[in-house]
């Protein structure tokens, strides 16, 4: 598992995106801060291609009714 963002680089990416510290609080700033770990992990995971079949709602089958 990587280790999270530094506290000064994830302020610097929430503050540009919108994100404001203070009205979150401090301590749901660092949860979020330390999720940042699981980035390059969740990115491995989505940015492979998949077949059509990988999709389960490309192959539900309506019930007859």
């Amino acid at each position: 598992m990587a280790e999270p963002m530094t506290p000064e680089r994830f302020l610097y990416l929430a503050e540009r995106a919108g994100l404001d510290p203070n009205k979150i609080g401090a301590e749901r700033f660092e949860e979020l801060r330390q999720g940042t770990r699981f980035l390059a992990q969740f990115q491995q995971s989505v940015r492979r291609p998949r077949d059509r079949a990988a999709e389960p709602a490309h192959i539900f089958v309506h019930p007859k009714a």
